[in-house]
């Protein structure tokens, strides 16, 4: 190549590369934009802390608490010792419908309820008051001062990302006060409206009695507030003379506003 063609060639490279600078300076300056975008977001919620995360659990959980007391519903109870064969060997049934009394407080009113055919354990009033309690709603938020709740995780419930919480009682519940109830578990609360979703754990104290793992599940009964569907349980009780497999099925249905006070009568008792 010529000395000449030689010049004119390296005029051109200098040229085009003066008229890309600025291209490239613009695209470089768009990215440090970018980048600056993304540090200067808010924090996402993956990243609240512990301490944020249950004290909006409380909060969330102390409404929805308040919003159940606002409503009646019904509960079919099933409870059942199965055999080895997986046959039911015995059952209990207890079908209810939760109102309120012309005082305002909630009472259960059995609408059936036949003789039991379990003989492999006893069905005892802690049973019964766990139907209730920790087995409907888990922890007793109004107390929850008598739980630890730590932070366990991430999880996904239903689709839902949702944080995981284990709950344990802040002292070691007394087996000589078997009326003094607490749960032991997890719970899965909604990422985004704190609200459980999912409850797995059991009840204590549990003396001599055994008490089975059992799991309850929450499901949007308005767009804004989920409430107990279900609870299930299938256990082995490890009893000092027997193991018995223990089987729960609850249900949880027609949720109803109540709007007025009314005075609810035994079947027995005489209208005036």
């Amino acid at each position: 190549m010529s000395p000449f063609k030689l010049l004119i060639r390296s005029f051109w490279i200098i040229l085009l590369s003066i008229s890309l600078y600025p291209i490239c300076k613009s695209q470089e300056n768009s990215l440090t934009g970018v980048e600056r975008l993304n540090l200067e977001a808010p924090i996402p919620p993956s990243l609240r802390t512990t301490e944020s995360i249950i004290a909006q659990f409380i909060t969330a959980e102390a409404q929805v608490r308040d919003a159940l007391n606002q409503h009646t519903f019904k509960r079919d109870v099933v409870l059942q010792t199965i055999g080895p064969g997986g046959e039911v060997t015995g059952q209990y049934i207890r079908n209810s419908q939760f109102l309120f009394d012309d005082k305002g407080n909630r009472i259960e009113r059995v609408t059936f309820h036949p003789p039991s055919t379990i003989r492999e354990m006893r069905i005892t009033k802690e049973d019964i008051q766990d139907l209730a309690g920790a087995q409907l709603l888990g922890i007793d938020i109004s107390e929850s001062s008598k739980y630890r709740l730590s932070y366990a995780g991430e999880d996904a419930v239903a689709g839902r990302r949702v944080y995981l919480l284990t709950v344990e009682p802040a002292s070691f519940p007394d087996p000589h006060h078997m009326s003094n109830r607490y749960f032991s578990g997890q719970v899965w609360i909604d990422a985004q409206t704190f609200q459980i979703l999912k409850i797995k754990g059991v009840v204590e104290p549990r003396g001599k009695q055994r008490f089975p793992i059992f799991e309850t599940w929450r499901e949007p009964m308005t767009a804004s507030l989920f409430l107990p569907s279900r609870t299930l349980a299938d256990d082995v009780l490890h009893f000092p003379n027997s193991d018995v497999h223990y089987r729960i099925q609850v249900r949880y249905y027609d949720y109803k506003l109540f709007a007025s006070k009314l005075t609810v009568k035994d079947l027995d008792e005489p209208a005036n």
